[in-house]
This record gives structure tokens, sequence and C-alpha cells, in this order.
């Protein structure tokens, strides 16, 4: 079988960012330009136009400021192949339509975005969508490297050598393998259960994709998210170390979907009608959150899932022991489970959830962004929409964010500053044929299309 490209970063969130899907015009009649894009768009066929999409990148082991092909960005030869296996590409299999769920639920937030100022989502999909984010972030190019090169601090390489001779496996990309496999088989409020999944990893399944709530942030008209090699699941937080190994506790995990959109899992210590963020940060020596003012509404529920409550406590249903339960979360989960019993309901697959978007302002943009830029490696390959809001991002990073581990972005501010100046100068040339009775400008805005990007 010949080598597979497999994306870490998934195409159908990629062309979110495509240039085709995004076309800078210099117009003076909106309306007339996108006839224009439509009967452009109209005769070409589907695969030709996926074939054509190309990412404005930045690429920064080669300093190059250019584009890319979707098909070859983001992505390994053959990640997932299982050669313990008679179907070697199971586990691509398995992803893939796990992949299909989630693009249809991302697609359905990304145009409810466009009109709307919330979203219904189903608990089936949401639990889809969770997995999803977990295993997109855990399969980043860094987290691979980290398997395939077995590069752990001490204890976890100890634990990483014993949990492979538990499970019989003879390399550490067996572990990293084995965990997305058990992912998505899986139901997802089990995942914290499966001891066929690393610990480590198991554990962080459980705190982010299980206790944490989702808020989704909505740039605005003029602002835009980056998209980089390692940033899908960065969070904020507190970092250090205990007992010599390395310790992080998320305040916000990040998840870029769009240039306009992205989905932001929180500890409950933020939900509003919980209030507990002093809590929160009395535990870690009163390191605040850099986002803490900006509105956390937890998603309504609307549970359609009945139960007859008068029965509750019947003798004829089974007797559960609370103190068997040791885990805190187990227990809060429980008692959450009863409080819904005792007023006839219960959790089900088609809940609803009504998800707000919460529309932040151009200072958090950027405080996101930094962010993503300050966690990069070496081997960075940054995406982005306009040229002029990669420099504001890169000037606000430097003067503004506050990091001893602060990056060196100076190449490509100054790569950034030469396609600025030449797009300047090719507005100047345009503007000369233009009749002085007339205002033009340039315009950067998304294309009129099909809905086929998923």
């Amino acid at each position: 079988m010949n080598p597979q490209y497999h994306h870490y970063i998934p195409r159908f969130l990629l062309r979110n960012f495509a240039i085709d899907k995004y076309e800078r015009v210099f117009e003076g009649n909106i309306k007339q330009q996108q006839r224009k894009g439509r009967r452009k768009n109209k005769g070409l066929k589907k695969e030709s136009r996926r074939k054509a999409e190309i990412l404005q990148t930045y690429d920064r082991k080669k300093e190059q400021l250019g584009t890319s092909l979707i098909g070859e960005t983001y992505g390994y030869r053959d990640m997932y192949k299982d050669f313990n296996n008679n179907d070697v590409m199971h586990v691509e299999e398995k992803l893939s339509k796990l992949e299909c769920r989630a693009s249809k639920t991302i697609k359905d937030i990304l145009e409810a975005s466009q009109e709307q100022n919330q979203v219904v989502l189903l608990r089936k999909d949401l639990e889809d969508l969770r997995k999803f984010i977990f295993i997109m972030n855990y399969r980043n190019g860094h987290r691979w490297r980290q398997f395939t090169g077995a590069n752990f601090d001490p204890s976890t390489r100890s634990m990483v050598k014993d949990f492979m001779q538990q499970q019989n496996l003879k390399r550490p990309e067996e572990v990293w393998l084995q965990n997305i496999r058990e992912i998505l088989d899986t139901p997802h409020h089990e995942v914290k259960d499966n001891m066929k999944i690393f610990k480590v990893d198991r554990d962080d399944y459980k705190q982010r994709m299980i206790e944490y709530f989702l808020v989704i942030w909505q740039a605005g008209e003029n602002d835009e998210f980056i998209v980089t090699s390692n940033g899908f699941g960065i969070f904020e937080g507190v970092t250090g170390t205990i007992f010599g190994s390395p310790f992080g506790f998320a305040y916000h995990s990040f998840y870029v979907i769009s240039p306009k959109l992205v989905l932001v899992l929180c500890p409950s210590f933020f939900r509003k009608e919980v209030g507990q963020t002093e809590i929160l940060y009395k535990m870690f020596n009163g390191q605040r959150s850099i986002f803490e003012n900006v509105p956390h509404p937890a998603a309504i529920p609307k549970h359609v899932g009945r139960v007859n409550a008068s029965r509750s406590g019947s003798n004829d249903e089974p007797k559960f022991d609370i103190t068997n339960l040791t885990d805190p979360f187990d227990l809060k989960s429980h008692l959450f489970d009863a409080a819904l019993k005792a007023n006839g309901i219960k959790r089900h697959m088609n809940d609803e959830f009504t998800f707000s978007f919460v529309k932040i302002d151009s200072a958090t943009v950027h405080l996101v962004n930094a962010i993503l830029l300050n966690e990069v490696g070496p081997d960075l390959v940054l995406t982005f929409v306009s040229h002029s809001y990669l420099y504001k991002t890169i000037v606000k990073y430097h003067n503004h964010y506050e990091d001893s581990a602060k990056k060196d972005f100076t190449n490509l501010k100054k790569k950034l500053r030469t396609e600025l100046n030449r797009t300047h100068e090719d507005d100047l040339h345009l503007r000369k044929n233009v009749p002085a009775s007339s205002t033009f400008t340039w315009n950067v805005r998304e294309m009129i299309k099909n809905h086929d990007k998923y």
C-alpha cells in the first residue's frame, strides 16, 4: 500500500481559511462582484475546486511567507497505520467516520453564526464534537512526535513503559495509536474508565472533555483568528512542575474552527451561576486568568428524557451505595443525575443545548492569537486570512504580550511589511484607472459558494 498523507488538522477545517474561500477585490459594487463570483464558480466541478484550495501560510523553519496546498499541509505520512492489525487502516477509517459527524456539527455552528446569535446542538452531537476535538489535539505533530521519539519526562517515561508491559505493546507509538483506537471505540462518558487508555491521557480526557463546559467566542467583523501547527487545544492557565514532572491546569482551552470562531472549554468555576473563580485562583497562588472578564455563558439545556419521579427510590430499583464513589467527578455526576430524576428528567442523547455566540472585542482576539503564537515550535506553520491583520497581530504580540518565553517573529514582521508595501503599490496602480467620480476600495470578504466545503 502506498504511503498516505494523514492530516492532524482536517481538511474541512482548513477549507475555512482557504484563499479561494476569501478574495481580495477592488470593488465599488459588492452585489455586482457577488454575481460575478457565482458565475465564476458555477462552471467548476467540486473536486477540481478542492484540489485547487490553497492556504496562506508562514513556514518558520524555512522562513517563507507564501502559500501551501491544503492537501499537503498539517499532516504526516501513515500516522494511523496499525501494523498489528490485518486491516492496517482500520483506525483511519473509524476516525474518518467521527470526523464526518463532527464536521456536520461544526458546519451547523458556522452557518448559524452567520445569521443568528445562537445555535442549538444535540447531546449526541456534542459528545462526538468533544471526542473529535480531543483527538485533534492528541494527534497534533507535537504529541505524535512525542510518542514516536519517546520524548517524555522521566516520570511519564516510566509510566509509559509500565503501560506498554501491561498492554503487551512494543513501542511507545503503539500506545498513541491504541489510545486513539480505544477513544474512538468507547462511548464518550466511558472513556475515563477505559483501562486500555494510558492514564495520563485518560485523565486529561475526563478533565477537559467531560468536566469542562463549552462556550463559543466570535471575532468581530474586522478581526480574525489564526491557525498554528500545534494550536488546536492550546490552553491558558497554570503551568509548572510537581515532583519533577510537568503540570498544567487549563483555565481556557482553545479550538479555532474558522477565522471568526473559536470553541473554548472552561472549568465549571467560570460558570456565572457557580461563580467560584476566586476559589480557583486561591488554589494556584492567586494566578488569575487573562480572560476572566470575557463572558462565559453556559449552554441552556432542554431535556427530552422523562422518568417517573414517583418511582425514585422505590423497591423496584437497584440499590446504589454512594459511599462506593471515591472519584469527586463520579460523585458529582451521580448527584446531578439524581437531581434530574427527582424532577422527572433523565439524560437523553437528543437533549438540546442552546449556545450563545459570545462576540469578543479586538483585544481578546489578539490575546487568543498571542496564546497560539507563544506556544509555537521551530517547525511552526501558521495559517491566516489577511496579511494586514497578521501584521497587526504580530505587532500586538511583540508590544503588549507579557511572557518570559515570548517568541521572536521579527523575520515574519519584515516579510509582511514587504508584502503590504507591494499590495499598496498594486492599489495605487489600480486607482489610476478608476474615474475620479467613483469610489473604489480593497475589500477582503468571503466568496459566494455552494455549501460543499465539508
